[in-house]
């Protein structure tokens, strides 16, 4: 690999009855390897738990995985035939925990399905869980069906090479220039309590970096993990829908301020949200959830003023100090 080479790292993710359509989708990898590495400067590295992960205590199995494996992946490949899997106290399966993961930081999913005829020997009930899932899935996902292990090497090959292409663009396209007139930033405010829960307030604020203009027109879009929320079952102040499972969005702009203005040099606090994690921790209550996987994702916030867009995000280790 040349010294400058950038590595996305690929997951493949199934149950243990399709090991021949992961070697065939380790196969497709390398292929893209050969015939892209050298001229685009980036290699994929194939990663399977029966042969990444590594012994390891102090955590359930997937949970270890997730931190070994699963949170390290840029990609993941999800592969099913007649089974969903395990249920790992979090996930229907681990499959399944691995995909709404990855799918939860936003990063690349592609997800096949086999139609080939199921075996003779195969669990019924597996397969009921595994057509449940496919159905909720349809609502937000899309996916593809192969017929074998030919069909689903040409679907990986095809929809591989055009999600690297698209990644390879964005790599190369140079760095977007920092807004002149405002700065956005995610503040960590006072500490609270939610019943027996600590939580932390967290901030988005934009301060006018400008000597002369009055801002008019500002907004910020604050995008937060579920489990990090005291009540999920809630309606927030400023909520807004969310496209992608397991967070929720917030918004709010100078119309709930009634048009104050930004002065030169001034910040304004735009958004405000009390969030918690040690709700995670109380195991056998409903809002007992992935404590360590919670930790490494992301407030993620987003804005305008006056034109201008700014981004920013901050880890909720960071943010709880952990």
């Amino acid at each position: 690999m040349p010294s400058n080479a950038i590595r996305y790292e690929v997951l493949i993710a199934s149950p243990g009855d399709v090991m021949t359509e992961r070697d065939v989708i380790e196969g497709v990898v390398r292929d893209w390897n050969s015939a892209h590495s050298r001229a685009s400067r980036v290699t994929l590295q194939c990663r399977r738990w029966e042969l990444d992960a590594v012994p390891e205590a102090g955590d359930r199995a997937q949970g270890i995985l997730n931190q070994q494996l699963v949170d390290e992946a840029d990609i993941l490949i999800g592969v099913f035939s007649a089974r969903l899997g395990t249920p790992t106290g979090v996930a229907p399966s681990g499959t399944v925990e691995e995909i709404e993961r990855v799918r939860g930081k936003h990063k690349p999913v592609l997800l096949y399905f086999s139609k080939a005829p199921v075996p003779r020997n195969h669990d019924p009930e597996q397969l009921r869980m595994l057509n449940e899932y496919k159905k909720e899935l349809a609502a937000t996902a899309l996916f593809f069906e192969y017929e074998n292990s030919h069909d689903l090497q040409r679907l990986v090959s095809r929809h591989l090479a055009s999600q690297m292409a698209a990644t390879v663009a964005a790599a190369a396209e140079p760095p977007k220039p920092k807004s002149q007139l405002a700065r956005l930033n995610i503040r960590i405010g006072q500490k609270g309590r939610s019943g027996d829960v600590s939580t932390v307030k967290v901030i988005a604020e934009i301060t006018n970096l400008s000597h002369s203009i009055r801002l008019r027109e500002y907004g910020v879009t604050l995008s937060v993990p579920a489990a990090s929320l005291t009540f999920e079952s809630a309606k927030y102040m400023a909520e807004i829908p969310s496209d992608v499972p397991g967070r929720r969005k917030f918004r709010a702009t100078e119309n709930q301020f009634a048009n104050v203005r930004i002065h030169p040099g001034d910040t304004m606090q735009v958004f405000s949200l009390d969030l918690g994690i040690d709700q995670l921790k109380l195991v056998g209550t409903y809002l007992a959830g992935d404590y360590e996987g919670a930790l490494a994702d992301k407030v993620v916030a987003d804005a305008f003023a006056d034109g201008e867009t700014m981004h920013t995000e901050r880890t909720l280790s960071e943010i709880f100090g952990r």
